[in-house]
């Protein structure tokens, strides 16, 4: 891992994801009867129980503009410490959040993916955004992720935290240990 990176990753408190277009590919189904639908990938939702399992103090969040009972629904199975659903000026739960652990803005690891995750891009220690985002929100992002959202891309970064904490081969280690 280049240095550089490492640096700034090593200091991340809070990873704090948006949920469409981040944790899901940005579809949803809605049936006839109102029912809606998501599609989440277990690469992500395995990287969340990494985090915990390891003891790295990396807080979770999610922050979604769009209302959703399935988003609450993954959150709770995945244990996320905060969620934030239907909130569209997000820079006010970041806030909220940024006073209830007590951490700075360099503390701080973002994922979005369009133009209202914008002002929690521009503040945070790394900003990071996926591929199937419109091109110019990689203009205030720190990284890309190789895999698209809802396709891994979460997981990416969450593998490239615990990177940044040690040895990577040995973290892994430490989680089979656990799970063994």
């Amino acid at each position: 891992m280049d240095k550089k990176l490492k640096d700034q990753l090593s200091k991340i408190k809070l990873l704090i994801c948006d949920i469409d277009g981040v944790l899901t590919d940005g579809s949803f189904i809605k049936s006839t009867s109102g029912e809606e639908l998501r599609s989440f990938n277990a690469l992500d939702g395995v990287g969340f129980v990494m985090l915990r399992l390891l003891d790295l103090n990396i807080k979770t969040a999610w922050i979604t503009g769009r209302e959703s009972l399935t988003t609450t629904q993954r959150a709770e199975e995945l244990q996320i410490d905060d969620i934030y659903n239907g909130v569209i000026r997000k820079i006010d739960a970041y806030d909220e959040l940024k006073e209830k652990y007590g951490i700075s803005d360099n503390e701080i690891c973002f994922i979005g993916d369009d133009i209202i995750d914008i002002p929690i891009l521009e503040k945070v220690g790394f900003a990071v955004t996926v591929p199937n985002a419109p091109k110019y929100i990689s203009n205030y992002s720190h990284y890309t992720t190789l895999l698209d959202g809802g396709r891994g891309a979460v997981r990416e970064v969450i593998d490239l935290l615990i990177e940044s904490r040690g040895d990577f081969t040995q973290q892994l280690d430490k989680l089979l240990s656990k799970l063994r």
